[in-house]
């Protein structure tokens, strides 16, 4: 029963138009938003069915009650974000949509969990390739993690402290060689300038 439903279903879908708003050939600002509006105008054609202008959405387009937001195997779609949400799972009649902003290790660990129970995961096709997939993205990123801290230990290798109090040592010496020069000569300056 339910397989018929699911062909008069695709059979429906097939012909079904995209209601599109009126005048949108006509005007450009309407173009890229060309959502369905219901035509409210006293004279529009379109509000009054008539022949040669564009499908209007009526209860005819619909799908049959039973297979209404079934996914194309027939299964009830049921959106799991965590390992909690497989308690109530009917597998036989429900598959499983993995949310969109679980992340790449939780996916991995729901989905051997599906894999357990026996549920169907709707939105990847094949499971096997999607977690050797992330599963090599993960060791990538490792790797490439390990090789910038090893670069980064290289550039901090600085030198010891001894060799770093000497430097200071020496540089503190200079300035104070000079630092005695100069005052010297500012002396020598206020003598020569002295008036008598």
């Amino acid at each position: 029963m339910k397989e018929e439903l699911l062909k008069i279903r695709i059979a429906k879908k097939k012909k079904k138009p995209n209601f599109i708003r009126q005048d949108t050939n006509k005007k450009i600002r309407l173009r890229n938003k060309a959502k369905w509006r219901k035509p409210k105008g006293r004279h529009s054609k379109l509000r009054l069915g008539k022949k040669g202008h564009e499908a209007v959405p009526s209860t005819g387009w619909g799908s049959p009650r039973e297979v209404k937001h079934l996914h194309k195997s027939g299964l009830r779609q049921i959106l799991v974000q965590s390992l909690n949400d497989f308690d109530q799972i009917n597998k036989n009649e429900e598959g499983v949509i993995l949310g969109s902003t679980v992340g790449k290790r939780k996916k991995i660990e729901l989905i051997k969990k599906a894999e357990e129970i026996g549920v169907r995961i709707l939105n990847i096709r094949n499971t096997k390739d999607f977690v050797d997939k992330i599963q090599k993205e993960r060791e990538e990123k490792k790797r490439k993690k390990e090789e910038k801290i090893a670069e980064k230990s290289k550039k901090k290798a600085k030198p010891k402290k001894e060799e770093k109090k000497e430097v200071k040592k020496e540089e503190i010496k200079e300035t104070s060689e000079e630092a005695k020069k100069k005052e010297e000569k500012k002396e020598k300056d206020k003598i020569l300038t002295k008036k008598t």
